[in-house]
C-alpha cells in the first residue's frame, strides 16, 4: 500500500489518524476502517473495507490509498470533501 502525499481523512477517522495508518502499515486488521483509492475509468474513486487489503491473493503493494474513512459514512464525507477540492461538486 503506498499513502499519497495528499492524504484526505475522513472526521473520525483524523481523530484516529496515526492508529490506523500505524495498522494499515503493519497490516493488522483495522475494523471500520475504510480506504479510498482511484477508480479505473470512468469512475473517479473507489471505497474498500480494509479487510480486503489483507487477502494475500490480491496484489496491494502498489494501490495507492487517497483517503481514509472511518466508518463508511465518513468515508463517504472523505470522497465527498475530495469531490468539491476537484470542483466537480
Amino acid at each position: 500500500m503506498i499513502f499519497s502525499k495528499h492524504m484526505y481523512y475522513g472526521k473520525h477517522a483524523a481523530e484516529h489518524r496515526s492508529y490506523i495508518l500505524d495498522n494499515l502499515r503493519k497490516g493488522h486488521f483495522q475494523p471500520g476502517a475504510y480506504v479510498i483509492v482511484r477508480a479505473p475509468e470512468p469512475n473517479l474513486y473507489e471505497i474498500y473495507n480494509q479487510a480486503m487489503f489483507l487477502n494475500p491473493k490480491l496484489d496491494t503493494e502498489t494501490v495507492e490509498v487517497l483517503g481514509i474513512g472511518y466508518g463508511y459514512r465518513d468515508a463517504i464525507d472523505c470522497v465527498t470533501q475530495m469531490l468539491k477540492d476537484r470542483h466537480i461538486l
